[in-house]
């Protein structure tokens, strides 16, 4: 979108360079040669306040209350208005066969995209007419400050999304060859502030999307608070070059204090990244993402795209995977704790869906995908004393303290939407025993609800010792498992601070495979 504003400055000033060049006169006929040509090339009505032509001391045109209106819409805003245009140039260099203009000033810039629905005709028409050749003008330099970008939305009722152009520079522009151009905007969501360099051109005529752009940005104190459910400011920088629907861009982005609302402490977020975005429209094809923090990478791929113009905000479509996880910093990332609940190397496959919209990130995300974690140790020395006691139990040892410091596997399907996360096939296994849930839990109030099996290698009685186990013998063959052991129907509900443990009398568990021999 960004470069296709660029076009748009650059072609209005140059068709207005052209007409004033082509006239048989210096008032009237420019004057009318300018409305018709603006006219046809963006579809509009032209008005003009005053048109003013002077020799002296130096050739200055000067074009008052310019205003293009759209198909001749009144009831939107302008396409384009500029309260004062100012040329300049020597008259010995306008007889050259190439004119010169030396310096072209637009003061008061705004541009207001009209909606435009799907298979519509571009702003921008295109022109069988060789303008290179009909208009061999050379411009040395225009400037454009404090212009603004306003993109009109389908929905009257809804603001439309501003683009504020602080300072806009470019230099020896032509229809035959590149023009450098420098510019400083701000950019709406997240909002921050761009810095872009290069070059645009030569205009394609025949195909405006065609027309090449090339050079290099940085993006500087961007808010990811106004994407509502993160955190954080980020910088990036980086380079593009293509054409315009077809921009080739790679960078990197720094985000020193990533984080997302149902997150603790923020962290530092990296990724490299290597995109093509349609310039024409702002649509991203990501290519490579790879994300980095703490000790965690991430590989991300996907496409950001405006499927509806009727809503606010763009959808979000991505693969992300990793083989190269820690379990603790994707708690840290995505739980509000002191310290992670556990540790342990994770892998994870996931596609991630976040349609567009105004409301939380959070509660627009839909995940759907599968997790592994390996040799994992919880943090809390009560809650890992519990997995050795189970441990202990599930291997018929309830006494044996030499069995401690007990590694977990976890592994599982999930899918989340509207702030729940549904497991199925959930399966926690340590040496002895293995649980094997379905449930669900809230990531807001962190209520749970697992139903499930608990599978343990042991008898029911060999789980502890003295009376006990003499009179849980005669429950054994209720509790007994199809390989032996034992089979207990169970339920996790409550909250994740004051969890409860019970036998599912509804026997909803479903029967699972016996936990692996670690001992071979």
């Amino acid at each position: 979108m960004r470069k296709w504003i660029v076009a748009g400055v650059v072609v209005l000033v140059l068709l207005l360079v052209a007409a004033f060049l082509t006239g048989p006169t210096l008032h009237r006929f420019v004057r009318e040669r300018t409305q018709k040509v603006l006219q046809t090339h963006f579809a509009s009505t032209v008005e003009f306040s005053d048109f003013d032509v002077s020799m002296f001391p130096r050739l200055r045109v000067t074009i008052t209350g310019l205003v293009l209106r759209h198909k001749g819409r009144t009831d939107i805003p302008p396409l384009i208005e500029v309260r004062t245009v100012w040329m300049y140039a020597q008259l010995p260099e306008l007889l050259r066969p190439r004119p010169y203009i030396s310096f072209v000033q637009l003061d008061g810039l705004q541009i207001h995209t009209p909606p435009r629905e799907p298979g519509a005709e571009p702003l921008i028409h295109k022109t069988d007419q060789d303008l290179a050749e009909k208009y061999p003008v050379l411009i040395g330099e225009v400037r454009a400050d404090d212009a603004n970008i306003e993109v009109l939305r389908a929905q009257s009722d809804k603001p439309p999304r501003e683009f504020p152009i602080h300072h806009l520079d470019l230099h020896n522009v032509s229809f035959d060859h590149p023009a450098q151009f420098h510019a400083l905007l701000t950019n709406a969501i997240p909002k921050g502030e761009i810095d872009a360099t290069g070059t645009f051109g030569p205009w394609q005529a025949e195909e405006p999307s065609e027309t090449p752009a090339d050079g290099r940005y940085t993006f500087q104190n961007a808010d990811l608070g106004t994407l509502k459910g993160l955190r954080g400011i980020l910088s990036s920088k980086g380079t593009y070059s293509g054409p315009l629907d077809y921009l080739a861009v790679d960078g990197y982005t720094d985000t020193p204090d990533f984080g997302l609302r149902t997150g603790g402490q923020p962290l530092a977020l990296h990724t490299d990244f290597s995109a093509l975005v349609d310039g024409t429209n702002g649509d991203v094809i990501l290519k490579s993402v790879v994300a980095k923090f703490l000790h965690t990478t991430l590989a991300v791929n996907g496409k950001i795209v405006d499927v509806s113009k009727a809503i606010k905000g763009r959808t979000i479509y991505l693969n992300a995977s990793s083989e190269n996880a820690r379990i603790e910093d994707m708690l840290r990332l995505a739980v509000n704790t002191d310290e992670p609940l556990m540790t342990g190397a994770a892998n994870l496959k996931t596609t991630i869906d976040i349609p567009e919209g105004e409301e939380d990130l959070l509660d627009r995300m839909k995940l759907a995908g599968q997790f592994g974690v390996g040799h994992a140790q919880f943090t809390s020395a009560t809650v890992q004393g519990k997995v050795d006691t189970l441990s202990r139990k599930g291997q018929g040892k309830p006494k044996d303290t030499d069995i401690s410091e007990v590694a977990s596997d976890l592994r599982g399907n999930f899918r989340f939407a509207e702030g729940v996360v549904t497991f199925s096939n959930l399966g926690f296994a340590v040496q002895g025993a293995s649980l094997h849930l379905d449930g669900t839990y809230n990531i807001d109030s962190t209520a749970m609800d697992f139903h499930g099996d608990l599978l343990l290698q042991a008898k029911l009685s060999q789980t502890t010792t003295g009376a006990k186990s003499f009179f849980l013998k005669a429950a054994d063959p209720f509790f007994k498992g199809k390989n032996g052991g034992s089979d207990l129907h169970i339920k996790i509900t409550g909250t994740k601070d004051h969890p409860t443990f019970g036998l599912d009398k509804s026997g909803g568990g479903k029967q699972a495979d016996p936990p692996p021999d670690k001992s071979k």
